[in-house]
């Protein structure tokens, strides 16, 4: 009888998309979520969902807890929005199992004003993006600079002096370091527009 029904939960029910929740701390919903929280049997069920999600009974086994208080734990992630059902399994004597994964890839909690904070962020990726392809150009240009043959000979080229393959500064490619350096330079606009 084992044999007839499925034990393993499929993959694509639970690798639904999840994201970033950003939640305010006055928001009538947070006391809920902290108090979910609030235990550390939750706490470890919980970061146990985000390696793997799994049943009532694997949890409780990997939290050295009772089925009784996992399911008691699981029931308040879930009324919190932490976690949901994310699919359904058959123990070998037939019964139904949940199999819960949590909601989100990422939680932050905010005091005050969150919509600076996700400005901000939204203004990092953008420049990480913009620094990501102009890392790209800088080593194709470097790439194409050394294999440009039609340069006359009595002219210096790029490739005579820096080749693709040779580093900048013994071990960076051009593009890796034209990326490090605009790092840098973000990490420096962030801190003195913090200090501000």
């Amino acid at each position: 009888m084992s044999g007839l029904l499925p034990t393993d939960s499929d993959p694509e029910l639970l690798d639904e998309e999840r994201g970033l929740r950003v939640v305010q701390l006055e928001d009538a919903d947070t006391d809920r979520l902290l108090g979910s929280l609030s235990s550390e049997t939750a706490r470890q069920l919980f970061t146990s969902l985000h390696e793997e999600p799994a049943t009532a009974s694997e949890l409780a086994d990997r939290a050295d807890t009772s089925l009784q208080n996992a399911k008691h734990h699981l029931s308040n992630l879930q009324e919190a929005d932490l976690v949901y059902v994310a699919d359904t399994r058959y123990s070998s004597k037939g019964r139904e199992m949940k199999v819960y994964a949590p909601s989100d890839d990422a939680l932050v909690v905010c005091v005050g004003d969150s919509t600076s904070l996700l400005d901000s962020i939204e203004d990092l990726a953008g420049a990480v993006i913009a620094l990501l392809v102009g890392s790209v150009l800088v080593q194709w240009w470097f790439a194409t600079a050394v294999l440009d043959d039609t340069t006359p000979e009595s002219l210096p080229r790029v490739g005579d002096s820096v080749t693709a393959v040779e580093p900048v500064f013994g071990f960076l490619p051009p593009g890796v370091a034209f990326f490090a350096g605009g790092l840098v330079v973000l990490v420096v606009l962030l801190a003195f527009r913090a200090w501000r």
